[in-house]
């Protein structure tokens, strides 16, 4: 009787052990299928956001605003390197999931050479806003997009600054005569002011932004950028904005050759080619009030002549 019962709790046990196999075997199947199909899913909302950033850009001077609504909660993931000609403008994305993890760490990252994203590194958004400036300095170069989710709120701002504003008429936006004003909860951008209740601090003599006890340095439209960026991702685009222009300063100066022989006097070709150098060379944002007064002196040379070279 004692061996018979030994029998039977000895194929029980075997029974619960190969049941308990199959199941985590099961489980670890079903959830490695899971986490496959949401970097699957992750990796086409990247792609098709990159896409969708395409009609956003400019045409000549114009500036736009656009908002791009995800289907659910969204972590969006921006990053840039300076490798290569024009460097990588890098996007991926993670959407929130009620199993496993909340947001996969693991992304697939898509690549841009010809997008320049001014941003945090890391949001996590139902709603990504977007502004943005074409970049002239002194041809127009690229197209900034300015992207944000928080709330800002812009403290005594200058008058090109405030009209922008209240002409694009951005989401989470708004522009204050105090910072006491400022909606709770804000960013907190002040213009000129060394009040300690600013999160941001610009400088509009200098054209400095302060921003997590970093200095960056901005000319034009790259105050925004200055703003909504992280402090290495925005010394990042300027290089690689700066790698872009010289490119094109060196086919600008090949056309002003061109048309030196057929007769046309342009005469900007040496200037353009030392205007390429100059750019190519930058090292961070402190570097850019140079490289814009060049810009600025070949923008004059260009109106003056007659075959304008660009």
């Amino acid at each position: 009787m004692n061996k018979r019962g030994f029998e039977f709790s000895f194929t029980w046990l075997f029974a619960i052990i190969v049941g308990a196999v199959i199941i985590f075997i099961a489980i670890f199947a079903a959830t490695n299928f899971i986490q496959s199909s949401r970097l699957e899913s992750d990796a086409k909302v990247a792609e098709q956001l990159g896409i969708l950033l395409n009609p956003v850009e400019t045409n000549l001077e114009d500036a736009r605003y656009a908002v791009i609504s995800f289907p659910t909660e969204t972590r969006f993931i921006s990053r840039c390197r300076e490798t290569g000609n024009f460097g990588r403008q890098i996007i991926s994305t993670s959407l929130k999931s009620g199993l496993g993890e909340e947001f996969t760490s693991e992304t697939t990252e898509n690549f841009f050479f010809n997008k320049y994203i001014f941003s945090e590194e890391q949001q996590d958004v139902k709603e990504l806003y977007l502004l943005v400036k074409p970049f002239e300095m002194p041809y127009k170069t690229a197209d900034l997009i300015f992207a944000y989710s928080d709330e800002y709120c812009f403290v005594n701002p200058s008058s090109e600054i405030k009209e922008d504003i209240e002409s694009l008429n951005p989401a989470k936006i708004n522009i204050s005569d105090s910072d006491e004003l400022c909606p709770r909860n804000s960013v907190r951008v002040c213009f000129n002011s060394f009040s300690g209740n600013c999160d941001i601090s610009v400088d509009l003599n200098r054209k400095s932004v302060e921003k997590e006890e970093e200095i960056l340095y901005y000319e034009g439209e790259l105050v925004y950028g200055a703003i909504f960026s992280a402090p290495e991702i925005y010394e990042c685009q300027i290089k690689r904005l700066m790698k872009r222009s010289s490119e094109l300063a060196y086919l600008y100066a090949a056309k002003s050759d061109f048309l030196q022989g057929k007769g046309c006097s342009s005469s900007l070709g040496e200037e353009l080619r030392r205007f390429a150098v100059l750019g190519s060379g930058i090292n961070s944002s402190a570097e850019l009030d140079i490289i814009a007064n060049e810009a600025e002196n070949l923008r004059r040379r260009n109106e003056n002549l007659i075959c304008g070279t660009f």
